[in-house]
């Protein structure tokens, strides 16, 4: 899956202005993340219509750009996450980002970037990537 990582500045409508951008084009979010430090921030976002919304972020004067992320399900008990985590470490693959997105049911839908790929699907059992 790939996400649309926006950089922008932390101020008051920021998110109100990105989301109205993908509105007029009429493109429906997966989902979204936002976080401010500073005066900075970043707005993580996934969509089924990555290629647009880059395109109409990056028209309307983002600074945006793409990565691929792998999206797993665990079981949603204590200690799932720490496993998965301590695989990546002992395989030495750096977790770059992991965003929660939602937990049902019995599991939980985690997207994670790491600075391998290839290494870190090897890492995950097949049933666990979506």
């Amino acid at each position: 899956m790939k996400r649309i990582i926006v950089t922008v500045e932390n101020e008051v409508g920021v998110l109100a202005d990105i989301t109205q951008v993908l509105a007029k084009e009429d493109i429906n979010l997966a989902s979204i993340n936002t976080e401010g430090r500073g005066d900075s921030g970043l707005v993580i976002l996934t969509t089924e219509e990555c290629d647009r919304a880059l395109h109409a972020l990056m028209n309307a004067g983002y600074r945006a750009v793409t990565d691929d992320a792998l999206i797993i399900k665990l079981r949603d008990e204590p200690g799932a996450l720490a496993k998965v985590a301590a695989r990546f470490r002992d395989a030495a693959v750096n977790i770059q980002s992991l965003h929660l997105l939602n937990r049902h049911g019995d599991y939980a839908t985690v997207v994670l970037t790491a600075d391998d790929r290839a290494k870190a699907e090897e890492l995950l059992d097949s049933e666990t990537i979506v």
